[in-house]
């Protein structure tokens, strides 16, 4: 009883945005190293910054992969072009 209330409530609070954040950017990492940054997972926006446009026309060719392969539902992207520092 009380580990599923403890689970609501982290979803509620958004407790595990952090750790999805880290998977996707081990993904990131992967596809295109040091080219891409998990910026911030927040009310179903999922925004990837990168200073490459060619790199952000691929993320966006493979966010359905992305967002399926991380499981994350009603999940959009938004993808900016600046700097990564």
């Amino acid at each position: 009883m009380f580990e599923d209330y403890f689970a609501k409530k982290r979803e509620e609070l958004g407790l595990d945005r952090a750790d999805k954040l880290r998977e996707i950017q081990t993904t990131l990492d992967a596809w295109y190293p040091g080219q891409a940054r998990a910026k911030q997972l927040h009310q179903g926006v999922l925004r990837i910054i990168t200073p490459s446009s060619t790199v952000a026309s691929e993320i966006r060719l493979r966010q359905v992969e992305l967002i399926s392969h991380h499981d994350l539902v009603d999940v959009r992207l938004a993808i900016s072009i600046q700097n990564l520092n």
